[in-house]
């Protein structure tokens, strides 16, 4: 049961990321169909711009790790932190 359920979320987040990579190529054309690119942006198109970014990164992170974006990693020792010695 536990392993049909890791393959729902798997498939959903999969499908976010496809979603949000769709919507950040939406916007891309928005963005590249401006007729004179010599002429003042309004802040509607860097907000644009930000949005197709953030929705592009997040989109493909999505759509290649799935549900493993959330698998814990371990790190090596010297990326760890350590305390330092307790002085007396």
């Amino acid at each position: 049961m536990a392993l049909r359920n890791h393959n729902h979320a798997d498939l959903a987040l999969r499908s976010a990321g496809i979603l949000l990579v769709c919507l950040a190529a939406l916007i891309g054309r928005r963005l590249f169909a401006v007729p004179d690119s010599g002429a003042k942006y309004d802040p509607i198109a860097y907000l644009l711009a930000l949005i197709g970014m953030s929705s592009a990164c997040a989109g493909a992170a999505l759509t290649v790790l799935g549900r493993h974006l959330f698998d814990q990693v371990e790190l090596p020792a010297r990326w760890t932190i350590h305390e330092p010695p307790r002085r007396r």
